[in-house]
């Protein structure tokens, strides 16, 4: 009666009535339970895919790095082969040139002025194609046989055959020197990664 007393009381006074106790049952409390663990297992789940999915595009791109970097190592192999081939026949024809030379200073018949600009001309161009390419003893050997190309005509100008052809007897050595150099396929330089 106390408690309907209260009741009452509270009901006059303008005060609502204490609701009756609405604590979830022992299922009702493990079926929330189960749905959080339920959504925390979603939300796990969604957060593995889209690592998976970061790792994934990571992996290809790096695959298509890997692909492109290979490509450009080719094309740049290709491309040292190439002027390796252009600098030996540079090469081969500036020998001739220079056989050329000690024939006419052996002569003494005609000038060698012709035969030296077109040694020169070989020349550069072998020297071009061997810098591209890293060979940096070949190509100071091949620089050593310009200059001794240059003082060539300062001899025969001098009128002293002998000296010319001792010059050329050098040039042509290191001629043949860098020709080995440049025919050996296993020093082309290797390329950065």
């Amino acid at each position: 009666m106390n408690g309907l007393l209260a009741l009452s009381l509270s009901w006059l006074l303008g005060q609502t009535a204490p609701a009756p106790s609405t604590e979830p049952t022992e299922a009702e409390a493990t079926s929330a339970v189960q749905a959080a663990q339920l959504d925390e297992l979603r939300a796990r789940l969604e957060l593995l895919q889209v690592q998976d999915e970061e790792r994934t595009q990571q992996t290809q791109a790096r695959l298509e790095t890997l692909e492109q970097e290979r490509t450009d190592e080719q094309a740049a192999r290709q491309q040292a082969e190439l002027l390796r081939q252009e600098s030996l026949r540079s090469l081969a024809r500036a020998q001739e040139w220079l056989a050329a030379m000690d024939r006419l200073l052996e002569t003494g018949e005609e000038p060698i002025g012709p035969a030296v600009v077109s040694a020169q001309r070989e020349l550069s161009d072998a020297l071009a194609s061997t810098a591209d390419i890293g060979r940096g003893e070949s190509a100071r050997l091949i620089q050593n046989v310009l200059q001794r190309l240059g003082t060539l005509e300062d001899s025969v100008a001098q009128r002293n055959p002998d000296a010319a052809r001792l010059q050329l007897f050098f040039a042509g050595d290191e001629l043949r020197s860098a020709w080995r150099m440049n025919l050996d396929q296993t020093r082309l330089p290797a390329l950065e990664p």
